[in-house]
């Protein structure tokens, strides 16, 4: 019998006809690994989409809320001064305007609890009055006047009776809506353009 001796293209062959099974498989885990990449983005952005639907729908309930209780709440919002905080003040003393206010804020949506707040709080004031108030009305080091106490206000009560309104009772103690809203009314100047602080926090909206 002769001898046959494998050339080295034969080697290469037979070679190449065993990797062709570990090529398959490396590339199927490889696509499904993307496709368990794509599926989730889509699972994320479906998930976007509806939050922003809820918003946009709140959004349009909360015009057509503001015209039923235009009889009963007589304020313009955002209030802009202390003037106009004064005034807001006085007609939230009414039990139906404090009503109508709350559940005006109640329906200001938000994907997480302190983009709510930011919301409810930017809807409600502007950064020039937000400047002039803090939450406990104390001077701190960097003040040189002092500042209104916003927690005694009855439109920061109607604001946080709108959130836990639209969250539930359980879902939001005044621990935490207070943060939320300190660090929103303490970044107000930077808004309005003050000199910046050394911090590398991004300036609440």
């Amino acid at each position: 019998m002769q001898n046959v001796t494998p050339s080295l293209m034969d080697i290469l062959v037979f070679r190449l006809s065993l990797l062709k099974p570990l090529i398959f498989l490396e590339l199927f885990f490889e696509t499904d690994a993307t496709s368990q990449k794509i599926l989730t983005m889509l699972s994320d952005l479906t998930r976007s989409l509806n939050e922003l639907r809820d918003e946009v729908r709140a959004i349009r309930n909360t015009g057509s809320n503001e015209s039923v209780d235009a009889g009963v709440l007589l304020l313009d919002l955002p209030l802009h001064n202390i003037e106009e905080l004064n005034h807001a003040e006085a007609a939230l003393q009414s039990q139906e305007a404090n009503k109508a206010m709350v559940r005006r804020f109640a329906l200001i949506g938000g994907t997480t609890l302190e983009v709510r707040v930011r919301r409810v709080m930017a809807y409600a004031i502007t950064n020039e009055l937000a400047s002039v108030l803090n939450w406990a009305g104390k001077k701190t080091k960097d003040q040189t006047k002092q500042k209104r106490a916003f927690k005694d206000t009855a439109l920061c009560r109607c604001i946080f009776d709108g959130l836990t309104q639209q969250l539930g009772a359980d879902s939001m103690s005044e621990f935490v809506f207070a943060q939320a809203v300190q660090k929103w009314l303490r970044y107000a100047p930077d808004r309005l353009g003050g000199a910046g602080r050394t911090s590398s926090i991004p300036i609440p909206e």
